[in-house]
């Protein structure tokens, strides 16, 4: 018996379904079947994945047999050929070179700065002055991935830059999501204002490499310095053009992915008194220890400690995660499962979708972190997958879980966060997965135990 089942919908009210609603669209279909047929075509048909069985095989099981297709190729304007972009070989070797950066013992130097630039951007708060929380966590998450990355102070030039990667975010997600694109040549305003963006990331890039090879002391222990270290078989240093895009790619993807989760983590606690309690308790009780005389906790282990708040993190990841689609396409005739797909197949899998799956997390649209108390969670392996899987798996999901984490914590220890009154928030899929005008927030300071 197959598992493919033929959408009941026209492909003309799909197509405008999807346009206007992704995200509704896929949860709509997600109780339809374990592959979902949008009857596109016999040549180059398109399904839904709904079934982790099908996750497992495209993305761990047979990733062989698929590339990343049209996303890539969007991306590729703006990040080049990076770690996000490439396929096969040459994916394989960038991830080769590129993995030590992200080794425990690196992870374990970069909460440090996790923990100075939180308390940096505390220190700018004003009890009950609302702060505007998308631009507060993007500006935060950038200084972290430029120092920790590259070794660079932005403090100058954070908004710059910042501004820089939002323009590039919604160019990116426009040209992706629509029907027709033109060539990148095409000097449309949108096309220019894209360029002008990634010319001023292009400048801070730039800026860092010539002034990491005339001070390489200063680059030794951050991924810069690894990748001007970095030598093929042949014994040539990497072209300056790849490091470009390799930074490129973690400026995109290493700190925009995080803010967002931010964001909906604030939102979720903040709507969810209980889970706070339990949240602002562990803070209490894990700071009261470092505070104690001769106490002195290395942020990784305070890392390590924060149970319930690493299960904060994952919770948000479950409902609101920042990769809400991955997009797959079959190089070659594929059977999955005893199900036979020929080359062209393009295949829609989203974790947004799968993880308010009803039947397998229970009560999946509640904001419970206790679910991820016990490491199985209770459900299929390839059910939660905020970070993809497989060779294209999340290459910095460790260091991403400890930042959201400590600054969580940095965060949550002086101040609690409380929705302006009347304020609505609805997913904005770009890119990453966004609050909808951002969201606007009031800190209120707290006392001991407050």
């Amino acid at each position: 018996m197959t598992r493919v089942t033929g959408i009941k919908t026209s492909r003309i009210r799909n197509f405008f379904a999807f346009q206007r609603d992704p995200l509704g669209f896929l949860v709509e279909v997600l109780h339809d079947g374990d592959l979902v047929s949008l009857r596109t075509s016999k040549r180059r048909p398109t399904f839904i994945v709904n079934s982790p069985e099908f996750v497992q095989e495209i993305l761990a099981g047979k990733d062989e047999f698929f590339r990343k297709g049209r996303s890539s190729d969007v991306l590729r304007r703006t990040i080049g050929d990076g770690l996000l972009t490439t396929e096969r070989a040459q994916h394989h070797r960038q991830k080769k070179y590129m993995t030590p950066a992200f080794y425990k013992e690196r992870i374990q130097m970069y909460a440090r700065i996790v923990e100075e630039e939180t308390a940096r951007i505390a220190d700018e708060w004003t009890d009950g002055l609302p702060v505007a929380m998308h631009d507060a966590m993007m500006r935060l998450t950038l200084g972290i991935i430029a120092r920790s990355m590259f070794a660079t102070e932005l403090e100058e030039r954070k908004a710059e830059l910042a501004e820089a990667v939002d323009v590039t975010i919604r160019r990116t997600a426009q040209t992706l999501f629509s029907p027709f694109s033109l060539p990148f040549a095409v000097p449309t305003p949108r096309h220019q204002s894209h360029k002008r963006a990634i010319q001023k990331l292009e400048s801070m890039v730039y800026e860092a490499i010539e002034d990491a090879k005339a001070n390489p002391g200063r680059y030794k222990d951050c991924l810069l310095g690894l990748l001007l270290d970095t030598k093929d078989e042949e014994g040539t240093p990497l072209p300056d053009k790849e490091i470009r895009d390799q930074m490129m790619t973690m400026l995109l993807a290493g700190h925009e992915t995080t803010a967002n989760a931010l964001v909906w983590a604030w939102h979720l606690l903040a709507r969810n008194p209980q889970a706070a309690e339990l949240f602002y308790r562990e803070l209490d009780a894990v700071y009261a220890e470092e505070e104690l005389p001769g106490a002195t906790v290395p942020p990784f282990e305070l890392f390590r400690k924060l149970a319930y708040t690493q299960r904060v993190v994952q919770e948000t990841l479950r409902l609101y995660p920042p990769a809400w689609i991955i997009l797959r396409e079959a190089v070659a005739e594929v059977d999955l499962l005893g199900e036979t797909f020929p080359a062209g197949s393009s295949f829609l899998i989203s974790p947004y979708a799968m993880h308010r799956n009803d039947r397998v997390f229970g009560d999946a649209g509640a904001f419970r972190p206790d679910r991820f108390a016990e490491e199985s969670g209770g459900w299929p392996r390839f059910a939660y997958f905020p970070f993809g899987w497989g060779s294209r798996g999340c290459i910095g999901s460790q260091f991403a879980m400890m930042e959201a984490t400590l600054i969580l914590a940095g965060l949550g220890r002086r101040f609690r966060f409380v929705s302006e009154p009347g304020v609505t928030t609805e997913p904005e899929p770009l890119v990453s997965l966004r609050v909808r005008g951002g969201l606007r927030m009031i800190p209120q300071e707290r006392g001991a135990g407050g």
